[in-house]
């Protein structure tokens, strides 16, 4: 039983490594897609990459020490990261036009990082408690960003 137990684990060790690393290589092109990760607990970690027009993203995560890295390349999409608890990470890239990021973290100890990269971007960032941090860069032309730190 030991052995069994030991090859399964290892199997199933080496299908999420090949999965994860397909997904990275082969990133969906699509359009009007929605993404949907909520997490509890503490150290959950979740990524998420996009590319077309009009795609949705949405997180989740309760807890603490919870890290979030996402990207999307297109136009018209929409990325919303909500945190809760303590010392959770987010960061976001958008590349393309006409995007929107949106980033809450109540609690303490948070990171945002947020990038953009094309034209008529925004960015909203709210962290309410103590000890966060937010970093905003936008490249491009007509972007918008705000900070809400309380």
């Amino acid at each position: 039983p030991g052995e069994t137990n030991m090859k399964l684990s290892m199997f199933l060790i080496a299908s999420v490594t090949a999965l994860s690393l397909s997904f990275g290589l082969n990133p969906a092109h699509a359009g009007d897609s929605f993404v949907s990760i909520e997490q509890y607990g503490g150290g959950n970690e979740s990524g998420s990459s996009q590319h077309g027009h009009r795609d949705r993203l949405t997180v989740y995560q309760n807890g603490y020490g919870n890290s979030s890295i996402n990207s999307q390349e297109g136009a018209y999409n929409k990325g919303v990261i909500g945190q809760d608890g303590f010392d959770h990470f987010v960061d976001t890239y958008q590349r393309g036009s006409h995007n929107i990021v949106g980033i809450a973290q109540f609690g303490a100890g948070h990171t945002a990082i947020t990038t953009q990269d094309g034209h008529g971007n925004a960015i909203g960032v709210i962290q309410g408690g103590h000890g966060n941090s937010a970093n905003v860069t936008q490249v491009g032309k007509g972007n918008v960003s705000v900070i809400v730190q309380d």
